[in-house]
């Protein structure tokens, strides 16, 4: 499967499940079957090795739940695992383990209540892995969380892929793992050394971040005047659609970065790639101005631009240009690669 079509598989599931209400849960293990997954093959056979207890011909597994805020802050790590959360109407926080930790609340904050209104989710020690980690991470084959729809989720993972939906705020940073997040309402900052980042039907101010792999976003709002939507990776492509943001900062180190939705009047937009293609498919009547810098490439636009400059030297070209009345600011830049804007 060549990694074009593997994008636009993933995207086109994407779509699929924000228009169609299908978990995005779902949507993550279609679009990645049958793909070369360089983290989750091994940390599941790292699982069934190390975790797999059998007592009377049933898998261990450990629970727990507590009364919260409705908007709680939530704090945990996790060591390795399948993690799935999931915001639900109830005040209430329930974890549930399968072959791993134990699960221990640590409550740092009481609302007037008396409810937990700030916590961090701990290894209890009594269940699971008898080789506690001094943090306190969770670790296991499946490890799923039921949280307030109004929660801020914070953690931190060595390994893990990572399935958020239908929270107010997510702060995820992996060492190795896909993150996919859906219905995040005010603010995410996802980031993964080693994998994917898809993000649908969400808002507030948005960085993703990726060492090694692809970023897809799609149908993300700003929630306040002035948040930016940020997407930096290393090494993978960036695919954008109806990102409503007016600023925003697109980059990869080698990769291929697609646009495709509208300009906002006032916007900044920046997009660069140091080796890749960048394509926007934007409608025709688009108002912006356009400043391109490539090397070795072409620089091609189905919509007629009014060009101002062009410079051509013997290692960088650059044309600076408009189209309608330049109500937007558009950068684009790569050094190796094509320059493309086409009619959405």
């Amino acid at each position: 499967m060549t990694f074009e079509i593997t994008i636009a598989r993933k995207i086109s599931l994407a779509i699929f499940a924000v228009i169609f209400c299908v978990p995005f849960s779902s949507v993550l293990a279609q679009a990645t079957q049958g793909e070369s997954k360089v983290i989750t093959a091994p940390f599941k056979q790292k699982f069934k090795r190390k975790y797999r207890k059998v007592i009377g011909g049933s898998e261990s597994s450990a629970e727990k739940s507590i009364t919260v805020d409705a908007k709680v802050n939530i704090r945990l790590c996790v060591t390795e695992g399948i993690l799935k959360i999931t915001g639900w109407e109830r005040n209430e926080i329930r974890v549930f383990v399968v072959n791993g930790s134990g699960v221990a609340f640590n409550v740092r904050e009481k609302n007037i209540q008396n409810k937990a209104a700030w916590l961090t989710i701990n290894d209890s020690g009594v269940a699971g892995d008898s080789q506690a980690n001094s943090r306190g991470c969770l670790s296991g084959e499946k490890l799923e969380l039921d949280v307030p729809r109004g929660a801020t989720v914070n953690i931190e993972s060595e390994t893990s892929e990572t399935t958020i939906e239908s929270v107010r705020k997510v702060i995820v940073k992996n060492v190795g793992g896909d993150i996919l997040l859906n219905n995040i309402e005010q603010g995410i900052h996802a980031a993964t050394y080693e994998g994917d980042v898809m993000v649908g039907n969400s808002g507030g101010a948005v960085t993703l971040e990726s060492g090694n792999g692809n970023i897809v976003a799609l149908d993300v709002a700003p929630g306040e005047i002035g948040d930016i939507f940020k997407a930096k990776t290393s090494s993978g492509a960036i695919t954008l659609q109806n990102i409503g943001h007016r600023q925003t900062e697109i980059n990869s180190n080698s990769g291929s970065v697609k646009y495709t939705g509208a300009f906002h009047n006032g916007g900044q937009y920046n997009f660069g790639t140091q080796n890749g293609t960048i394509t926007l498919a934007i409608p025709e009547k688009s108002s912006f101005k356009i400043n391109a810098t490539y090397g070795l490439g072409k620089f091609n636009s189905d919509l007629k631009l009014n060009i101002i400059t062009e410079n051509n030297t013997s290692k960088t070209q650059s044309i600076f240009a408009a189209s309608g009345s330049g109500d937007a600011n558009v950068n684009l830049t790569t050094y190796n690669g094509a320059i493309r804007i086409k009619k959405q």
